[in-house]
């Protein structure tokens, strides 16, 4: 071959080939080396926020079930209540009638 048709096939459409071929080969081996990284950084994330939520949510739980203990006692008190104004009302309505 000579010099000219060496120049020629280098500068030409092969030579833009084998430069796309090449950097299509170090673009691929660039990502394959970093786009896992970039994943596991990324589903460790995940993982840290669905541990906060299950977290979040079992706190939840131990918060509504003092919420409904508190409110079952707070019922109780209010029948108590409930029954003394009752007795009172009972006790001045004998009164007034008495009078």
């Amino acid at each position: 071959m000579s010099e000219e048709t060496m120049l020629s096939i280098l500068t030409g459409p092969v030579g833009a080939l084998a430069l796309c071929l090449f950097a299509i080969y170090f673009v691929a081996r660039w990502v394959a080396t970093h786009v896992p990284i970039w994943v596991d950084r990324h589903l460790k994330q995940i993982d840290k926020m669905i541990d906060s939520h299950n977290n979040d949510r079992e706190m939840y739980k131990e918060t509504l079930g003092t919420l409904t203990v508190s409110l079952k006692d707070l019922g109780k008190e209010v029948d108590v209540i409930k029954d003394d104004v009752k007795e009172i009302k009972q006790a001045v309505k004998t009164v007034t009638k008495g009078q």
